[in-house]
Parts: structure tokens; sequence; C-alpha cells
């Protein structure tokens, strides 16, 4: 609410927004709600930064004042934690700089606009920093629709492994393993591929889109390993 007053008594400027997420413990976080922009989604971006290098890109981030090549190590370039990215926040000058410039100009970079969904490009603009109506509602179901939006079939590896088999002619059936279903009825999963079918199961494929933390994924491993514990004792009977 500070900030939201101090553009309405002073115009939009740049200095308000790096001020925020330079003082403000939760300034990134407010900034990120404001825009409805993922600290998953800012992670993955500051990736994509450090590792491509695009003229204009580079030029809006500021990449040449803050980015040092040194710090790659053998084994390829390494996502940043949060902590990394807001101690760089905190004693980087142009790195902060250019993630304002990043919110600010991310949906006029033309690289950005060929590299990520529309769906989130949108969330890069200047109009999500001016706290206009329209543009906070937009923010909102942008927020609530997401995982929907991402699990719809056509976004999902799903059918991409669909049209393979089809293609390949290898017959498939969805659905539960009985054998599944009989030996751990509380741990039953619903099956994406059971090829060749759920009589004679030699394959069991599930798919799914996964965007999420890295406990999250941890839980989500957890749950795969009980799964192949599951299969281990099906193929023993």
């Amino acid at each position: 609410m500070n900030l939201k007053n101090e553009i309405e008594l002073n115009g939009l400027k740049k200095e308000f927004f790096e001020k925020l997420i330079l003082e403000k413990e939760n300034g990134l976080r407010a900034l990120l709600a404001l825009t409805g922009f993922s600290n998953e989604n800012l992670k993955r971006i500051t990736t994509l930064i450090r590792v491509v290098d695009d003229v204009e890109l580079n030029r809006i981030l500021l990449k040449d004042k803050w980015f040092n090549k040194e710090n790659i190590s053998n084994n390829g370039i390494t996502e940043w934690s949060d902590l990394k990215i807001t101690s760089m926040i905190k004693t980087e000058k142009y790195f902060r700089q250019g993630i304002v410039n990043l919110f600010f100009e991310g949906a006029t970079i033309p690289f950005l606009a060929k590299t990520l969904p529309l769906f989130e490009l949108k969330k890069l603009s200047i109009s999500k920093l001016q706290y206009k109506i329209p543009d906070l509602i937009d923010t909102l179901i942008r927020y609530k629709e997401k995982g929907s939006y991402s699990g719809k079939k056509e976004n999902n590896p799903e059918t991409v492994i669909e049209n393979i088999l089809e293609e390949l002619k290898v017959t498939f059936e969805r659905g539960d393993l009985s054998e599944l279903i009989t030996n751990a009825p509380d741990s039953k999963r619903t099956m994406d591929f059971i090829i060749p079918n759920k009589k004679n199961p030699l394959l069991i494929i599930e798919s799914s889109y996964l965007v999420t933390t890295s406990s999250g994924q941890g839980d989500k491993s957890k749950t795969e390993i009980s799964i192949d514990a599951f299969s281990n004792t099906l193929s023993k009977i």
C-alpha cells in the first residue's frame, strides 16, 4: 500500500521498485504477488538469462555488469537458490536493476516473447505495476487458473506419448491395475498407459506436468518410489 500511494503521488518509477526489493524483507515477494509471477518461474528465468547470450536481453538485464562466466562449474550451470537470488539483489546493484527492468520491459524483449508462453509473458508488463483494477483482476485470474491451464491435456506429455504409441501401432489401455488394487487397495493409482493391456501389463506409464518447489519434487518422488515397489511386487507375482 505504501508503494501504491507513492506511485499515485509521484508516478511510476523504477527506483521505487528497486528500493522495495532492496530495503523490504518481503519486497521481492510483494513484486511477484503484484504481477502474479511465481517464485519458481523467477528462478527458471534467472537461469535462462545466465545461459542465453541475446543482445537485447543482455542490454535490458544489464548482464555484462553483474554476470561472471567463471561462476559456471565444469558440470554446467546450476540454478540459483532463493537465498542466492536474494543475496544478489542486496549486494549487486546492476542485478537488482536488471530484475526491475525485467518486470518493466520483459514483455517487449523479442527473445522472451518467443520463449515464454503467452500466459506467463503477459505478467511481465508495466501495466501490472500501476495498480490498475483490470490488471489486478487479470493477475488474480492468472494466478488462480495457472494449475488448470498447465494441466490441460494439450499441455500434458500424455498427449505426446499417446501420439507416439498410436504412430507405432502399440496397443495400450488406461486405468487401475487389477493386481495393484488386489494387493494394495489403499494405494491404488490410475495409470495413463498400460502396455499392452491391464490383463497382461508389460509396461506401465504415468505422465504428469509438474512445476513446483524442491520439497514438492521430493514428495512426488516418494510417491513414485512406492509405486515402483508395488510394480516390483507385481512382477514377482
